[in-house]
Order: C-alpha cells, then structure tokens, then sequence
C-alpha cells in the first residue's frame, strides 16, 4: 500500500494526469493528519465516504465495527463481527464501505461484479478446479448516512496482504522460497479460473493477494491481538467544526504485525473485483486503475486490459512475491521512470510505440541502449539508464536485506539467502514468456500455471528442457 507524503498539496491520480485536459482540485478542508496510511479526508463528502466509528453497527445491528483493516481510493475497509455469529467460528468479517458516489454508479452491475467469485465457483464446478483462493462476497446491502447511500460488502476476515507484512517489514521481506512458489501457483490458478470463465481481473497486484487466517483467529480477543484501535481527532484547516460528514476521529489500520504467523494459512486469497470484467462485455470507457508498476504497455499506452494484460501484471506480482520488492520500482510515481525501468529490464519497445515515446531520447538510443556515462554527465541527466535483465534482478535478490528488528517468523525467507542459479532460469524463463511486449506473443494462464518452476524445489526441482 502506497501513502502521498504529508503535504496540503493536492495530489492529482494518474488517471487525471493523464486524461484530463483541466483537473479540477477541491478546495481542501481538513488538516492532514499524522497517522499513517490512513484515507484522503476529503473525501468525507456528500457523494464520498461514509464516516465510520468504532462500534457503529450496520444492517440493522447485525455487524459491528471492531477495528480499521484499511482504505482504497473508492472505499474504507473494517473489521467487523457478525452477532448472529458471535458464539461460532469464523464470526469475524470484513466490511467494505464504499462511496456513495461509487455506490450509485450501476447497482446492480457492481453488485454482480462484485459476485465474480461466486460465480467463477459455479463454473468451475464443471472443469473440476474449485475457486478457493477466491475471496467471495457473503453478505451485501445498502446503508443510509449523511453522504449518501452507500453499498457495503461482507466478505471473510483475511489477514495482511502481499504488499504488507508477513515479510515486508524488515529482514529478507519476503516469503520463504517454497511458500512464494506455493502461494503464487494458488494465485496463477485463481487467475487461470477467471480466464477460463472469460473474466478478466483487470487489478492484479500484491495488495490484491491476501493471507488467509486460521479458525483459531476467530477466537483470540481483537484488542488483545491487534491492540486497541490508534485514533486522531479530525480537525479542520480553520478550526471550525468536521460537521456531520466527517467522523470525528480519524483511525489508523490494523498493525498486521502483531498477528502470530501461527494464526496465519500458508494459502491466500485474491481479492478485489471492482475492475473485473466479463470479456465479451468490456465496460465503456474503462480507465486502468491499477498503479502504473503493473500495467503492461498496452494498458498504459492505450488504455487496453485483456487477459494478456492480467498475464503482464501477474508477472511483475510473481516477481515482487518472491523478491520482496516491487520489478519496477515505483517510488518517484513517474510514468515515465517506470517505463524506462521496463526498458532497461527487458529492452527496446517495439515501434512505433518506441518512437511515439518521446522521452526515451533522455536516456536510450534509438537501438533502446542506455546512452553512454560520459553522454549522460554531459546532460545532466537524472536517474541516468543502467541496462538490466531478468535474470540479473533475480540473481541480486538477498544483497539488500536488512537485519530483521526480530525474528520474522517461520513464513520469511532468511536474511541473504539467494536463489540458486536453477532457480533464477526457472523463474527468469517463466517472467520473460509473461512479459512480452506484444500481448499475443505472452503466454496464456493455463501455460502458466504449468511452468516448472512452480514445482521447483532446492533438493531435486525440475529443469528447464
């Protein structure tokens, strides 16, 4: 999960960066607070969010708010328990609330989007392939407030995502070698599920791929577990009072770190549907809102997700899982840095996209080479190319570890442990047949999920042939 730096200076989306020709910014209201990744304030609006407490309840008392799981830019997500449930397993449940503009945008389509999983599941009965590692919609229904109507989702309490802890907080900050390769076929053969149904994700990333929790979860006190819910008073740039569209308080998510790795499943769940889509029934006008470090070149140039798209950001999710960071490194936000991370990774775009990309100029030739030391000092040139490959980034993985703050757990690779050089062909053959510049020379979801190294192991694993 990325956070924008503590500043009152709005930020514009990609998606506005890119496609609107006069954003426009609302005047901001409310002074930044100083927890961390919590959601934009100004978005508790009429037509925004809904301003949720800890201890409000929801569909006529039924689930009630516990603690703050997170935010996205359309919704808050809670953790909740079920009181019909309360005396059984698996009470608690995660609500998602979204915006009420979002809410009023084709109910009942976003509802049926919502239920792709279920769906998916009845499909699948037939090609004998259970969707368990889809994250299915329990519950949904309308809620009434002072910003609107908004649709809330019920789904089961899941634990941290890829994006987050396990293993993203110091030491190796990634998952040991076979649990990655376990939990990212879990993944490929979600994916090839959707595509079989002739789904596409269109939002494949880390953030999207949760850790399922175990039963005994369910009956650990919250507060005892996650501690209690850090707060901070919501106040405005003048003083005055938030009104009845804002809480009055602001609070911080769950610290996922103090979940015990006993607590947590060695399997996941891929979630989030909001973008998905049948592929015979593309929805009009559809934008990627997916962060610019996943999306192929099809997607960011011209706006297109296909299953190719979904194989592409697969691909860069695989290799973030198993390295613990991200292929292309998204930390100055650039478009265009990202793109020239692509390029100094997997080489030259084709034309005539390579010659409609004008800024290649500031750092490639025209054969897609990093220009030359000496050429570049003479420029000035910033964040100067340095050319790479797959296999290069996948032989550096366990340089850059840190010593963990403390034991991390036996989910987490040890610190510099690197993958052996099968390993690193294995894993390059796979990326590099997902990653190509034309979609359809990529490989589709069912050669994926065959690949060898899925089936690697340290002792015996199988060769490329």
């Amino acid at each position: 999960m990325f956070q924008l730096c503590r500043t009152n200076i709005p930020v514009l989306s990609y998606r506005c960066v890119r496609h609107c020709s006069t954003p426009t910014i609302a005047q901001t209201r409310y002074r930044y607070p100083s927890l961390d990744d919590v959601e934009n304030l100004e978005n508790y609006r009429p037509g925004g969010f809904h301003p949720v407490s800890i201890g409000d309840l929801f569909a006529g008392g039924r689930y009630k708010v516990l603690h703050k799981l997170g935010n996205g830019g359309s919704s808050t997500v809670w953790l909740a328990q079920d009181q019909h449930r309360r005396e059984q397993l698996r009470s608690l449940v995660t609500l998602k609330v979204m915006s009420a503009e979002e809410s009023s945008k084709d109910l009942a389509g976003k509802i049926a989007a919502k239920y792709t999983p279920q769906e998916v599941n009845k499909f699948s009965g037939s090609l004998n392939h259970p969707g368990k590692n889809l994250l299915v919609i329990m519950d949904h229904f309308l809620h009434q407030g002072p910003n609107g109507y908004h649709l809330c989702l019920i789904s089961p309490f899941a634990g941290p995502s890829m994006a987050e802890s396990p293993g993203r907080v110091s030491g190796s900050k990634r998952l040991r070698g076979d649990l990655a390769r376990k939990v990212t076929k879990q993944l490929a053969a979600a994916v090839e599920l959707l595509h079989s149904a002739r789904v596409i994700h269109g939002d494949l990333t880390p953030s999207n791929v949760l850790c399922q929790v175990s039963d005994a979860a369910h009956k650990y006190d919250v507060y005892q577990t996650f501690g209690n819910p850090e707060t901070e008073e919501v106040v405005t740039i003048d003083d005055s009072p938030p009104g009845p569209h804002a809480p009055s308080q602001i609070v911080a998510p769950i610290d996922f770190s103090r979940l015990s790795h006993s607590l947590l499943k060695e399997d996941i769940f891929l979630i989030d549907f909001g973008q998905s889509f049948f592929a015979d029934r593309p929805p009009p006008d559809n934008i990627p809102a997916t962060p610019l470090q996943y999306l192929s070149p099809e997607a960011f140039f011209d706006l297109k997700l296909s299953f190719a798209s979904d194989v592409w950001a697969l691909a860069c999710t695989i290799f973030e899982i198993r390295a613990g960071s991200p292929l292309f490194d998204p930390f100055f936000s650039s478009g265009t840095v990202i793109l020239k991370q692509v390029v100094e990774t997997l080489g030259r775009f084709p034309d005539p996209r390579w010659s409609a990309w004008e800024e290649r100029l500031v750092w490639f030739d025209e054969a897609g080479a990093p220009k030359p030391d000496d050429e570049e000092e003479e420029e000035e040139t910033l964040l100067p190319a340095v050319q790479s490959s797959l296999h290069h980034k996948l032989s550096e993985i366990g340089e850059q570890d840190d010593a963990p703050h403390a034991y991390e757990g036996k989910m987490i690779e040890e610190v510099g442990t690197h993958l052996d050089e099968a390993e690193v062909n294995l894993l390059a053959d796979l990326l590099e047949k997902m990653l190509r510049y034309n979609p359809q020379d990529r490989i589709s979801m069912s050669e994926v999920v065959q690949h060898p190294w899925f089936a690697y192991n340290n002792d015996s694993g199988p060769c490329l042939h």
